[in-house]
C-alpha cells in the first residue's frame, strides 16, 4: 500500500515538504522523488536507499496529516530536508546503513505487522522538531536521526531514551555538550566557586544548567570529585560520559555557529 495513499495525505505532505524547503533553501525535487518513488528516489544509495524509503514514507505520511500550523509544518519540514540530505551525503560517499532489521516491519502475533524501529524513531524525532519552540534544536534534531540510521552501537530503545533527554534539555545546554566533547576548556576558569561571593546572573545560570546534567549523569569533573552543588563546579575539569557522549556522537552540537557558543566562555572565561 502506498504510504500516500489519499489525496488529502498527498497534499499535506507536499506542503510539508514545501515548507522545509523554503525555510532551509534546499531544493525539495530530489526528497519528493525519494518520497513517491521514480529515478531521483531511486537514486539514493541505490538498495540502501530502498531499505529507508519505505520508513520514511510512512513516519512523513503519519505526521504530516496532524501538523496545524505553517510554524509546525516549518519545523518539521526543515527536520526531514536537513535528515534526508544527510543521510544521502553519506549513503553517496559508501558509508553502509546500521543492521537491516531497524529498517524492517516486525511481526506479532495475529499476523499484524508493526512498523519498522526506524519510522518509531523518526516519528519520535518529528514530533520533538514540531514542539522545539527552541527553532534552532530543529537542526540538531535532524542530525540525530541522520546518524542514528547508520549508529550500530545503540539499540533502538536506547536511541529513543536519548532521543527524550535531547528533548529534555536546553537548546543551550545542547551547546554545552558540543563545546565539553570537543575539550575546548583551555580558555576557562579552572577553580571551582567555593567561597565565591556574588556572581554575574549569567554565570548562575550556566551554572545552574551544568548542574541540573550533572544530576543525569551527562557529565562528570575529570578529577573523580563528587559534584554536590552549584560551588562545586569546575569548569576546565568537565567531560562528557555515558548518554553525554552519545548526545554528542549523534547531534554533533560541537558544530552550531561559534558565536552561539559565547555564552560559555563569557561566564567562565579567565
Amino acid at each position: 500500500m502506498n504510504a500516500f495513499e489519499g489525496t488529502g495525505q498527498n497534499s499535506a505532505v507536499v506542503q510539508l515538504v514545501a515548507a522545509g524547503s523554503g525555510a532551509t533553501g534546499v531544493a525539495a525535487g530530489a526528497l519528493l522523488g525519494f518520497l513517491v518513488g521514480g529515478p531521483e528516489g531511486a537514486a539514493l544509495g541505490g538498495g540502501s536507499g530502498a531499505l529507508l524509503q519505505e520508513g520514511i514514507k510512512g513516519a512523513v505520511g503519519h505526521i504530516a496529516v496532524r501538523l496545524s500550523t505553517d510554524m509546525e509544518r516549518e519545523r518539521v519540514g526543515t527536520c526531514l530536508i536537513l535528515a534526508h540530505r544527510l543521510i544521502a551525503e553519506r549513503l553517496n560517499a559508501g558509508t553502509p546503513l546500521r543492521e537491516p532489521g531497524f529498517f524492517s516491519r516486525r511481526e506479532r502475533r495475529a499476523q499484524r505487522q508493526l512498523r519498522s524501529e526506524a519510522e518509531e524513531l523518526l516519528e519520535g524525532t518529528f514530533l520533538a522538531a514540531r514542539d522545539a519552540y527552541e527553532e534552532r534544536k530543529v537542526e540538531l534534531l535532524a542530525r540525530f536521526y541522520a546518524n542514528a540510521a547508520f549508529a550500530t552501537n545503540l539499540d533502538p530503545s536506547h536511541l529513543n531514551h536519548i532521543l527524550n533527554l535531547a528533548k529534555l534539555l536546553t537548546y543551550r545546554q545542547l551547546v554545552i555538550v558540543g563545546i565539553l566533547g570537543s575539550q575546548e576548556l583551555s580558555r576557562v576558569r579552572s577553580l571551582d566557586f567555593r567561597g565565591s561571593e556574588s556572581l554575574p546572573a549569567a554565570t548562575v545560570g550556566v551554572l545552574f544548567e551544568l548542574y541540573q546534567m550533572v544530576g543525569l549523569d551527562l557529565i562528570v569533573s575529570a578529577d573523580s570529585s563528587y559534584i554536590m552543588g552549584v560551588a562545586d563546579i569546575n569548569p576546565s575539569l568537565l567531560r562528557l560520559q555515558g548518554n553525554g557522549v552519545h548526545l554528542f556522537q549523534l547531534l554533533r552540537p560541537d558544530e552550531v555557529p561559534t558565536d552561539e557558543q559565547r555564552f560559555f566562555f563569557e561566564a567562565f572565561g579567565v
